[in-house]
């Protein structure tokens, strides 16, 4: 029997501000940069259609854990909680067997520090 997804109010926070960065199409500043290949890197990038599909394909890997919900690995710092990395992002979530649910707590990307949960 499948577990139950929900996704935490954090999470869902966390989502919108990833898509909604990565949608965003203001190259300003890296115009002024001098890095060309670093402009057309982040040209293409940085578009709606790239930041739909990622926030899609970050929703459908923790709509996942309803199959296997241990599939991640535990997070070393509280007991409770696993993380499933999809680069270079983690999705931090906890499973409790006996509601037979798995709550994801945040949407993280992997350079940032760890997030407070």
């Amino acid at each position: 029997m499948d577990f139950r997804v929900e996704i935490a109010d954090p999470a869902i926070d966390d989502l919108a501000e990833i898509v909604s960065y990565i949608a965003k199409d203001n190259p300003a500043t890296l115009r002024q940069s001098t890095n060309r290949a670093r402009y057309r890197m982040h040209q293409r990038e940085r578009n709606p259609d790239v930041a739909s599909a990622l926030g899609k394909h970050l929703l459908d890997a923790a709509l996942s854990l309803a199959q296997t919900p241990h599939k991640g690995s535990p997070y070393r710092h509280i007991g409770n909680v696993r993380k499933l990395t999809v680069q270079p992002f983690k999705s931090f979530y906890r499973v409790n067997e006996t509601r037979q649910s798995v709550e994801v707590l945040r949407f993280w990307h992997s350079a940032r520090r760890e997030p407070k949960l």
